[in-house]
């Protein structure tokens, strides 16, 4: 029997986790909950974190000091041996039995591919939690992914691949009167409140959010939008809400600015917009949601499109014509009609306990880390090995002091 697994075959022990980065963002926070709530399965989560991901204000750190999760930050070496050496020291440091790379991006990898489990000597899994899964993702090692249609994607890949929704921590995500109010008294914000907790990032985030920033133009003179986050799309974004503003003759859009702990803004919504795991909190908080895609559309969260949007994570790359006029048609009669809010808070909450609660998830990883443990060895780590000698060889040949030219008759120079 492995020091890290019980007499029933469940794991128990530690395990190295690396996280895409140290800013506030969904695929972190995911790992931090349920790092929290592994320790219930007898899993200790060593988080590591490459200092260039940290930033100037408001961080991960902060949250994982809150809820009692050390994270610790590391200066990445420039090779991927290197830095393989490192994530290598630090697993062996804290006695991981396997390591967990959170996203595609980050650079957690490879890394590990080449130095904890090199060799399949030791076993390593990777969760994606973005809408599609990348072709330079590794195929044979465990991978977990987060949206429902990936799975019927992925249904050829040769190593092991299962859904772990991105887990929401119900029991401190829930409806919370006293706090929503503070945040509302601390901002001065009186009215409908529409809240979006999100970054202010150009990559997939900022149109959307723009979309919801013009809508305000259309919208009844009570009704405010509330945007907590910040990114490198926040001084144009900021700009957009001046203008509409200034349209306005009053404050329709005010920008709270990063928040290490976004509970009271989701607590004091009347409406949560949003796409994936911030559209999944918003759920659990008990408010009326209106995901919004990445591409322009929008679509209510209610008892007939419920299913469809979770199995999506609350997202669609689709483009629509009149994005704000449609955004703005769905927002309108919500905010005119209390009982119908209450109601969809109700359904969201109930939805969220049954399909994202943290404690299951958490359940679901522990399995997966125990079958990691068993499934990934030399094989499988020599199946993802043509791909990685591809790119060692484009390196090595861009790195020569010279090169093969070939000329217009295919003759080599």
């Amino acid at each position: 029997m492995s020091k890290s697994q019980s007499k029933d075959g469940a794991f128990e022990g530690s395990v190295l986790v690396h996280l895409n980065s140290l800013e506030l963002g969904g695929t972190q926070i995911n790992a931090l909950d349920l790092a929290v709530t592994l320790r219930e399965h007898g899993i200790e989560s060593v988080l590591v974190g490459a200092k260039e991901t940290l930033p100037a204000g408001p961080s991960l750190l902060d949250i994982a000091a809150e809820r009692g999760i050390a994270v610790e930050v590391y200066e990445p070496e420039e090779s991927i041996l290197a830095r393989g050496r490192q994530l290598t020291d630090l697993a062996e440091k804290h006695g991981a039995a396997l390591v967990h790379v959170y996203g595609s991006w980050g650079g957690g990898a490879r890394p590990t591919y080449w130095g904890y489990a090199r060799f399949g000597r030791r076993p390593w899994v990777q969760t994606v939690y973005e809408m599609e899964v990348s072709p330079k993702i590794k195929r044979h090692m465990p991978l977990i992914v987060g949206t429902g249609y990936l799975i019927d994607e992925l249904e050829d890949r040769p190593g092991r691949t299962i859904l772990i929704s991105p887990p929401v921590d119900t029991d401190a995500d829930r409806p919370d009167a006293a706090a929503g109010a503070a945040f509302r008294r601390e901002h001065a914000l009186d009215g409908k409140l529409l809240v979006i907790v999100s970054r202010l990032d150009a990559s997939m985030k900022a149109l959307p959010i723009g979309l919801a920033v013009q809508a305000m133009r259309q919208l009844p003179d009570d009704a405010t939008l509330a945007i907590v986050g910040t990114g490198d799309d926040a001084v144009r974004l900021r700009a957009l809400g001046d203008s509409v503003n200034a349209d306005r003759g009053r404050e329709a859009v005010r920008f709270v600015g990063p928040m290490a702990n976004p509970r009271p803004a989701y607590a004091a919504a009347d409406i949560v917009l949003g796409m994936g795991s911030s559209a999944a909190r918003g759920l659990a908080f008990g408010k009326p949601l209106v995901v919004q895609g990445e591409a322009g559309w929008s679509e209510l969260f209610d008892e007939n499109t419920a299913a469809a949007l979770a199995r999506y994570s609350f997202w669609s790359a689709d483009a629509v014509e009149h994005p704000v006029e449609r955004l703005a048609g769905i927002i309108a009669p919500l905010l005119a009609d209390d009982a119908r809010r209450a109601q969809l808070g109700e359904f969201g909450r109930r939805f969220a306990v049954e399909r994202f609660g943290h404690t299951m998830m958490a359940a679901k990883l522990a399995a997966f880390y125990g079958e990691a443990l068993g499934s990934y060895g030399l094989r499988r780590w020599g199946g993802d090995l043509a791909p990685e000698l591809a790119i060692l060889a484009r390196k090595t040949a861009g790195a020569l002091p010279w090169r093969s030219r070939t000329s217009e008759d295919g003759v080599t120079a």
